[in-house]
């Protein structure tokens, strides 16, 4: 019976992206009902076995809101084969790209841009640049992913970390600002 209720949700879960302008290739598992916002011809891809937890059941380190996905006018927020997303926040204004296979844990906010000039009221340009997440990458809770951060394949991001610029592929970096783990990686 468990089982028969999980396959209805994750038919309501796809339905309800569909809906809302999303793209959803194949079969996907979504654990709630995500908060999805486009505005435009912004785009949201949901690639094949994607994982959205979007509610406490799902995952005991969500917080009460749901998963957040937002693209901006021409902006693309993909999420590629077999990756997951637990109860946080991406805010694509021009493109984030979570990797086949990566994971980002509950409560993390990646977001592609300032939101707004800086310093604030100065009338600037508002500085926005791609974020591009690898293949098997874990992103661990309450991180925080900044514009333009680049993650190489198989990297780590610890727990609570502040990522603002480009980790190598197979490293792991923790802290605020995020910098390269030292020492015993067991």
């Amino acid at each position: 019976m468990k089982f028969l209720i999980l396959r209805l949700l994750w038919k309501v879960g796809g339905l309800w992206l569909r809906l809302r302008g999303c793209e959803v290739k194949g079969k996907a598992i979504f654990n709630g009902v995500p908060h999805i916002q486009r505005k435009g011809d912004g785009r949201i891809v949901i690639g094949e076995g994607v994982t959205i937890n979007s509610s406490l059941w799902s995952n005991p380190l969500n917080t009460r809101g749901a998963t957040s996905l937002f693209a901006g006018s021409g902006a693309v927020l993909e999420l590629k084969k077999e990756s997951g997303i637990s109860g946080s926040q991406l805010v694509a204004n021009i493109g984030i790209e979570i990797g086949e296979g990566s994971f980002v844990g509950a409560g993390c906010l990646l977001c592609d841009s300032d939101m707004h000039e800086v310093p604030l009221g100065s009338g600037g340009a508002i500085k926005m640049a791609p974020i591009q997440i690898g293949k098997q990458v874990f992103v661990g809770a309450r991180s925080i992913i900044l514009k333009g951060v680049k993650i190489g394949d198989g990297a780590i991001v610890g727990a609570g970390s502040v990522v603002t610029r480009d980790i190598p592929s197979g490293e792991t970096w923790v802290g605020n600002p995020a910098r390269r783990a030292i020492g015993n990686q067991d």
